[in-house]
């Protein structure tokens, strides 16, 4: 039995009107949804905008053409990551740009058909058949958890909801907690944020591994004082269990933290997509319509993204008409693999 990828439906939506940092790829021998991070997907240079999902995406395209050698199509996992790697590099450097000084930094879905493997690289996800696979980032977690209570705090110091949204000022206090007071004008509210923060820090970096020692002797709640700090030391690193994390950045890719998910024999239906759709709006029969416009539903009933779609920001308001857009970058590849009786040479 040989085995073909047939192209379903795809989409890319972006939280903001005319930007998006991801991208998708659907050919013959690969499948893929690109997620650009935030702040480190794109490199301006000569006024021109550089994606590094569309870097990604442009190197998966190369080893899946007709012309690419036959080994192309056969890169094992930990082949593959080198290989966009060393491509996202090569890339940069030709521009004059160094990834070590100018982070670029995206995650992926990838679905390869010689292997019948899904890999993810960081909090993508995908869905066979029904069956969920996902790489939730542990950090975000405790983001998300720390966020939410912040925000509690902050309504009983008087902020409304539609404050709250419009600037996003849990985010700015978790980023830098020696400012709450700037926010808040109760020292009893900002007592308990700041001891909130610190219990939070103490307690994700004891389960990252650090002994209560360890933290007070190198002072590790100062160096990582909230969790967008920690996440970078967390990036890359495969000694830190669950909480590490992996990402495509033109340096290297820790294996250990990605998926590498073997599939049935028979598998008929692969979803691929970023972390902008909610796993329950692609686990079901409906088509990406429908998981758009149930995104704008979640979006439109829990804009500030602490209750029906807990998430590390408020949704995205598209001003002009006055509608919540999106809650983030979204995109998303459904295919089908078909079957035929020929002789398949790839395994």
């Amino acid at each position: 039995m040989k085995r073909h990828i047939i192209n379903v439906e795809s989409t890319s939506i972006g939280k903001k009107t005319n930007h998006n940092d991801d991208d998708i790829y659907i050919g013959t021998n690969f499948a893929a949804v690109i997620d650009g991070v935030s702040n480190k997907s794109m490199v301006e240079i000569d006024g021109k905008t550089i994606n590094i999902a569309n870097v990604i995406t442009e190197a998966i395209r190369k080893i899946d053409r007709k012309t690419a050698p036959v080994y192309a199509k056969s890169l094992t996992f930990e082949e593959f990551i080198r290989y966009i790697n060393m491509y996202i590099k090569k890339y940069f450097e030709n521009l004059g740009i160094s990834v070590e000084k100018n982070p670029v930094e995206a995650t992926g879905a990838i679905y390869s058909k010689y292997h019948n493997q899904i890999w993810l690289v960081g909090d993508c996800r995908a869905i066979y058949d029904g069956n969920v696979i996902s790489n939730e980032l542990k950090i975000d977690e405790v983001y998300i958890r720390l966020r939410q209570d912040i925000i509690q705090e902050l309504k009983k110091a008087g902020y409304s909801e539609k404050e709250l949204i419009e600037n996003d000022v849990s985010k700015k206090i978790i980023e830098n907690p020696q400012t709450v007071s700037k926010y808040v004008a109760n020292q009893e509210v900002c007592s308990r944020i700041i001891n909130k923060i610190e219990d939070t820090m103490r307690r994700t970096l004891k389960e990252c591994g650090f002994s209560d020692k360890e933290i007070e002797e190198k002072k590790l709640l100062s160096k990582f004082y909230n969790p967008r700090e920690l996440q970078q030391y967390l990036k890359n690193n495969p000694n830190m269990g669950n909480y590490g994390y992996s990402v495509f950045n033109g340096i290297n890719t820790a294996k250990e933290n990605c998926i590498i998910q073997d599939l049935p024999d028979n598998v008929r239906e692969i979803k691929l997509f970023s972390d902008g759709f909610p796993i329950n709006s692609l686990n079901n029969n409906r088509d990406l319509g429908y998981a758009i416009r149930k995104n704008r539903k979640i979006a439109s009933s829990d804009p500030l993204s602490i209750s029906e779609n807990k998430a590390t920001r408020p949704a995205v308001k598209q001003y002009k008409k006055e509608k919540y857009l999106a809650l983030d970058d979204a995109s998303a590849v459904v295919i089908r693999i078909e079957y035929t009786q020929e002789r398949d040479d790839e395994r």
